[in-house]
């Protein structure tokens, strides 16, 4: 799959149920392809999901809307940037999730990972608030 952007609502298609088969996984604003191992250890929770907040917090719960994550705490930030780099070194960085009504980028096919940087997410929302 080639580096692209993704809305929220264009990477819940991406679950492994749908036509596509693959599952994409958002963290800390980038998309990562975990098709290979994802049904396994992320399917069920996270599977066409952003999962920033829910790992930051250590909380398995997830919402379906656009998360800024600008009141997470040092430390949880902390925690999601060392998520981020684990998911890094195991899974294909191939895009970044968009904000809501910024437009998709188009990737040239040698496009690096630098160009497809991560951007930190938007709800005023804090890991203890319950998350539905």
């Amino acid at each position: 799959m080639g580096k692209r952007d993704f809305t929220l609502e264009e990477l819940q298609k991406f679950d492994g149920k749908g036509e596509h088969k693959r599952i994409l996984i958002a963290v800390n604003g980038k998309i990562f392809d975990v098709t290979n191992n994802g049904q396994e250890f992320y399917g069920k929770v996270f599977a066409g999901k952003d999962a920033s907040r829910a790992l930051a917090c250590f909380n398995l719960e997830t919402k379906n809307e656009y998360d800024d994550l600008s009141d997470l705490t040092p430390d949880q930030m902390k925690t999601l940037r060392e998520w981020e780099l684990q998911f890094s070194e195991r899974y294909d960085h191939i895009g970044r999730l968009l904000k809501p009504g910024e437009p998709h980028r188009v990737y040239e096919i040698n496009d690096g990972e630098d160009e497809v940087g991560g951007t930190n997410h938007i709800v005023q929302r804090s890991c203890k608030e319950k998350i539905t």
